[in-house]
């Protein structure tokens, strides 16, 4: 396994025991909300630390993680 997805099976695994409140909160994966409007909510979460963990080392192209966007920079693009 890779760190991201040994990262993303620990959040996962969390969330079996604790139901964050961006579950089935669809602002939370729309391109056009701006993160610093959900920010709020991940930043009394339980699981931020886990989804931060996650999402700094898969740079996930879409949605807001942790409380930010974490899509890859033009360097990494053309880096992959």
């Amino acid at each position: 396994m890779t760190i991201a997805a040994d990262a993303y099976t620990a959040l996962q695994d969390a969330m079996t025991r604790t139901d964050p409140e961006c579950r089935d909160d669809g602002r939370f994966i729309l391109d056009d909300q701006p993160a610093d409007t959900l920010a709020y909510i991940c930043e009394r979460c339980p699981l931020i630390d886990l989804c931060r963990a996650y999402a700094a080392t898969e740079r996930p192209s879409g949605g807001v993680w942790a409380g930010r966007r974490w899509a890859k920079t033009l360097k990494e693009k053309h880096n992959d």
